[in-house]
């Protein structure tokens, strides 16, 4: 007599199902929270970036014109106060201005105000030197002097933040804070 082979069954069980589901419930929230965790961490990282390498080119280039400049104009500038404006002369004899006015910008959600630096270049429309998201909440410049009283140097302070898009929330977790003293040159005369 001829046995019957039984053929396999093909599928899953109730049980498996169950089991698999459950798996799922289990690692699924975990999962799908890091993956969400990762992904604000970079782009907040992206912004830090974005705001440090803006500043660093600010400061490079303030740094840049000054050490070349003809003359610095104290008693146009408001040094040591908050906001500061600087005017000075550069290389090129052209009057410079670099100040930090208020404008009112255009974020995904909506308008919001953002202080700004903002420089000048002879007679040239200003430009700006921010982007309209990257609010400078601090712009300082102070006078150093040796013990003759001679302008040596300018300390130049910058603070900014990352505004959040939504007109709600007042900044996103994105800072930069920068102190440089800039030497002038023997041949820098202050006016």
């Amino acid at each position: 007599m001829k046995k019957h082979r039984r053929s396999p069954i093909l599928g899953v069980t109730l049980l498996e199902t169950i089991l698999y589901v459950a798996l799922l419930a289990i690692i699924f929230p975990p999962t799908v929270s890091a993956l969400l965790r990762l992904s604000q961490e970079t782009s907040l990282f992206d912004v830090q970036h974005r705001m440090d390498a803006q500043a660093g080119t600010i400061l490079s280039q303030l740094t840049l014109d000054l050490t070349q400049a003809a003359s610095v104009s104290t008693s146009q500038s408001t040094l040591g106060a908050d906001p500061s404006s600087l005017r000075f002369v550069d290389a090129s004899g052209l009057t410079v201005i670099v100040d930090r006015p208020t404008t009112t910008v255009t974020l995904r959600g909506g308008t919001q105000s953002v202080r700004r630096l903002r420089m000048q270049r002879g007679s040239t429309a200003p430009f700006w030197l921010t982007d309209p998201d990257i609010d400078v909440s601090s712009f300082t410049v102070t006078a150093v002097r040796n013990a003759s009283n001679v302008l040596t140097g300018l300390r130049l302070h910058l603070s900014a933040v990352m505004p959040n898009a939504a007109a709600n929330a007042p900044y996103r977790n994105a800072d930069f804070v920068a102190d440089a003293t800039v030497g002038l040159q023997p041949q820098t005369v202050e006016n």
